[in-house]
C-alpha cells in the first residue's frame, strides 16, 4: 500500500490525496501507531481527513497536530469525531474556535466528555460564570478546562477565595494561570520576581487580579520592562503593580518609541514632567501621535522622526 500514491488510492482531487504528515520529513507519525499503516487510505482515512478540513483545519495544521499526535486518526469518525465536535459545537457555536482549541490539544475530540468536561462546564456554570467567559477558556486553554474534575473544583475555588468575580473574563483566565504543575511553577517564579522588584504579596495579588497572566510571563521579559520602566525612565515600582498590563506591551515597537518622544517634550518643557504610566502607554496608536507627536509637529518637527527612531533625542 503506497498513501502517496493518487493513482493507487484514487485521492488525486482530494486536499489530502498526498497527506503532508508523510510528505514533510520533518513531520512524520508516531512510528508506534501501526493502525495508520494497516488502515484503509481511502475508506478509514481520508473520511477523517476531509471532516477536519470541512470544519477549516487547514492542511498545514493537520498534519502538525495528526504528526504529533496521530490517535486521533485511530478514533471512530461516527461513534467518537462525529459527536465531539457536535458538542463542542454546542459550547463554543463556531467552526473557528473548535478549530483553535484543536490546535491546541487534540484531547477535545478523544476523551470522554461526561468524564471531565461536562462537570467541569456545570461547575462554572453553577458559579455565575458567563457563557462567554467558558466558551474563552474552552477556545484558548481547552487542556484547564478538561482537567481531572476533582483538580478543577480545587482550582475554581481557590480563584474565587483570591478575589476574581466569576462574572469577568479574568475569573477563567486566573483559573488557567493556576492550573496543571507548569503554570503553577511559573506562577511562583514570577511571584519571586515581582518581589525582588519591591512588590508585596498584596501588590502582586492585586496585579494578578487585574490581569492574570501576568503571572505568566517570562523572568526576561519582566525583568526587561521593570528595568526601563523603574530604571531608565524613573516610574516607581509600585506603579506598574497597579497596571501590569503595560508589561506585556512590546518594548521595541511601544514603550521605548512613545518614552523617547515624552522625553522630547518634557526637556522642552512642552508637557507636565509627572504624566501617569497610563496615559503614556495605553492609548492607541492613532491617539498617542494625534495627542504627543502631531500637536507639536510646529515645536519640534522632528518629533515623529524621533518616535520612528530615525533621529536621536539630542537631534530633536
Amino acid at each position: 500500500m503506497h498513501l502517496q500514491s493518487p493513482k493507487k488510492t484514487g485521492l488525486g482531487s482530494s486536499p489530502f490525496a498526498k497527506p503532508r504528515i508523510l510528505e514533510n520529513p520533518d513531520l512524520k507519525p508516531r512510528q508506534e501507531t501501526p493502525f495508520l499503516l494497516l488502515a484503509h487510505p481511502e475508506n478509514t482515512l481520508l473520511p477523517k481527513l476531509d471532516f477536519f478540513h470541512s470544519i477549516g483545519v487547514s492542511s498545514s495544521d493537520l498534519a502538525r497536530t495528526l504528526s504529533s499526535d496521530p490517535t486521533l486518526l485511530t478514533r471512530s469518525l461516527e461513534n467518537q469525531i462525529v459527536p465531539s465536535y457536535n458538542f463542542l459545537k454546542s459550547i463554543l457555536l463556531s467552526d473557528e474556535k473548535i478549530v483553535s482549541a484543536l490546535k491546541r490539544t487534540t484531547w477535545i475530540f478523544l476523551e470522554d466528555h461526561s468524564k471531565n468536561l461536562v462537570p467541569n462546564i456545570e461547575l462554572l456554570r453553577g458559579i455565575c460564570v458567563p457563557h462567554s467567559c467558558i466558551s474563552l477558556l474552552l477556545t484558548h486553554f481547552p487542556e484547564a478546562v478538561m482537567q481531572r474534575h476533582d483538580e478543577f473544583g480545587k482550582i475554581v475555588k481557590e480563584v474565587k477565595e483570591m478575589g476574581f468575580d466569576p462574572n469577568k473574563s479574568t475569573f477563567v483566565l486566573a483559573v488557567h494561570a493556576i492550573s496543571g504543575k507548569g503554570n503553577k511553577s511559573i506562577w511562583k517564579r514570577c511571584f519571586e520576581v515581582y518581589k525582588r522588584w519591591g512588590w508585596s504579596k498584596d501588590d502582586i495579588l492585586a496585579a494578578f487580579r487585574k490581569h492574570p497572566h501576568c503571572m505568566m510571563l517570562s523572568e526576561k521579559k519582566i525583568m526587561k520592562g521593570m528595568d526601563f520602566l523603574v530604571n531608565k525612565m524613573g516610574w516607581p515600582s509600585k506603579v506598574i503593580a497597579q497596571l501590569p498590563v503595560v508589561l506585556f506591551f512590546s518594548l521595541e515597537k511601544r514603550i521605548i518609541p512613545r518614552c523617547r518622544v515624552i522625553g522630547v517634550l518634557m526637556s522642552k518643557r512642552l508637557i507636565k514632567q509627572d504624566l501617569s504610566l497610563a496615559t503614556v502607554l495605553l492609548p492607541v496608536e492613532e491617539c498617542f501621535l494625534e495627542r504627543f507627536v502631531t500637536k507639536f509637529e510646529e515645536e519640534v518637527p522632528q518629533l515623529l522622526s524621533v518616535y520612528e527612531g530615525k533621529v536621536d533625542l539630542e537631534e530633536a
